[in-house]
């Protein structure tokens, strides 16, 4: 097995770890100041080696307005909707959501870039769609109970965070495109994330209390989960194709699950589970097996 292919394991182990390690303390620390600090210390940890490093990239101001664009879609938006929806809702079910991602990433692609992904490609996202389905079918989900169910009110917000993060991802490959650097665009993006979170607390007044006992979580959460997962994506992208990048990648699913048992002691209804994971798997393969 090449190098790269470990690695991208390991991106996926990363990224499916966050919301096992992020749940424990959202219960003591508000989920936007959590995305300040998460994003605050990416973006000063890139600084600083970037200046270490004498590593600077100039860009035009169009390229700057979008990166203000992505930064504000997400790394302000997706995470606090994120880190909201997770402490309403199980880890292991934020884990299957937050796919939902790759759907609307392609279908903004579709619609805004007007990117064709083939004919394989709307049967995956149909397959999405439905192991989307599949996952919030639950008899007390009626509409009676819609807003008084937190598992449903976690589980839109972390579908809405999944639309935020689509927009981004595609705004980015538009940055992207304009030979911006993508450290540089990590770096921009998460110093102003974090700092508009930031200004949201002082503005809500939000207690600024973080127990000193979480400081290891919240810093593998941001150079680990975060930055590390995306570092390793990107890196495999360049290396061995979008195709099996994202195929691999998309195992991050499992252990979210995996951890959340493990961990959390979390109870979930295993065949529904199964059943939901094979079908967003499937549909991710069938929408890459044409944009390799």
């Amino acid at each position: 097995m090449k190098k790269i292919y470990g690695l991208l394991i390991l991106s996926a182990v990363l990224y499916g770890s966050i919301s096992t390690v992020a749940k424990p303390f959202l219960s003591n620390i508000n989920p936007i100041l959590l995305s300040s600090i998460i994003y605050l210390i990416i973006g000063i940890s890139i600084t600083i080696v970037s200046s270490i490093i004498k590593n600077t990239s100039k860009f035009s101001w169009n390229s700057f307005k979008l990166i203000f664009l992505t930064a504000f879609f997400g790394a302000v938006v997706a995470p606090i909707l994120y880190f909201s929806g997770l402490k309403l809702t199980d880890a292991s079910l934020v884990s299957i959501l937050i796919n939902a991602e790759f759907l609307f990433t392609i279908l903004f692609a579709i619609t805004l870039l007007r990117e064709n992904p083939g004919r394989y490609g709307y049967f995956g996202i149909l397959c999405i769609f439905a192991g989307l389905i599949v996952l919030n079918l639950k008899e007390d989900n009626l509409a009676s109970n819609f807003f008084q169910n937190n598992d449903l009110i976690g589980s839109l917000l972390i579908l809405g965070s999944a639309i935020f993060w689509a927009l981004d991802n595609n705004i980015s490959k538009v940055i992207l495109q304009k030979e911006v650097p993508i450290v540089s665009l990590i770096q921009l993006k998460s110093l102003i994330g974090g700092i508009t979170s930031f200004v949201i607390v002082i503005i809500l007044n939000i207690s600024f209390t973080i127990n000193i006992s979480n400081i290891p979580s919240i810093l593998f959460l941001s150079l680990g989960g975060f930055a590390g997962s995306l570092f390793l994506f990107l890196k495999g992208i360049k290396e061995v194709g979008a195709t099996k990048s994202v195929m691999i990648f998309s195992t991050s699913t499992l252990f979210g699950i995996i951890f959340a048992i493990i961990f959390l002691n979390e109870q979930i209804e295993i065949y529904r589970f199964v059943f939901s994971v094979m079908l967003m798997i499937t549909g991710i393969m069938l929408i890459t097996k044409d944009n390799g």
